[in-house]
């Protein structure tokens, strides 16, 4: 017996995508490109952890509805095989499943710790209230400034690379639940704005290519 997070606890959620429908677009006479349809994703991997524990109460592959016709296994870390129901050694799951997870965690009162959640809930078509996400693309981010990746991220501020091949979703929740918590420790030291500007002059200087920070430790 597991005892679900309720009201008030974090847990730490990422998902993985694959395409059900690539994106059509025309070369017009003056060489530029117009795009006919967008370029649609499908929720293929849902992994939560309960950060009370670092336990992972949610980790499903889901089936698509819609035919794959692209399991972008370099951002996403999904094969053809793993969502095949005769091959696949995961747990699988229907969208609408998958759905009903987020939602009852949801309807629980938890909070959700997440790296770009935004486009998550998005495929998983979920409204989850504002007061719910913590969202580490937000708070490790300045106004007018690009939006810094996950790998990024862990690789300066948590000393580590991640990520050497694909995605993984548990250890991409685990890393943002680790972001957070890092944030909160250098906003009651008072560091956090100053960290922060270190942390995009050392982007802007290395173009945010990855190689872990030797000093970014504060």
């Amino acid at each position: 017996f597991i005892e679900l997070p309720g009201k008030g606890d974090l847990v730490a959620i990422d998902a993985e995508f694959v395409c059900v429908q690539a994106e059509q677009s025309n070369i017009t006479y003056s060489g530029s490109k117009e795009i006919v349809s967008e370029a649609r994703n499908a929720l293929a991997r849902l992994s939560i952890i309960d950060c009370r524990t670092n336990e992972v109460i949610v980790d499903d592959y889901v089936l698509p509805k819609e035919p794959v016709v692209d399991c972008l296994t370099r951002f996403s870390g999904i094969r053809e095989s793993d969502l095949d129901p005769s091959t696949s050694p995961h747990h699988l799951v229907t969208p609408k499943e998958a759905y009903m997870k987020v939602r009852l965690l949801m309807e629980r009162g938890c909070i959700f710790v997440g790296h770009g959640l935004s486009q998550d809930f998005r495929v998983i078509n979920i409204c989850i209230p504002p007061h719910q996400i913590i969202d580490t693309a937000v708070i490790y981010h300045q106004p007018n400034q690009r939006y810094i990746s996950l790998r990024y991220l862990t690789n300066y501020v948590l000393g580590r690379d991640m990520q050497q091949e694909v995605h993984d979703s548990i250890e991409d929740s685990r890393a943002a639940y680790e972001l957070y918590m890092k944030a909160l420790i250098l906003k009651n030291e008072k560091k956090f704005d100053e960290y922060l500007m270190m942390l995009y002059n050392h982007g802007h200087s290395t173009q945010f290519k990855l190689g872990v920070a030797e000093d970014s430790n504060f």
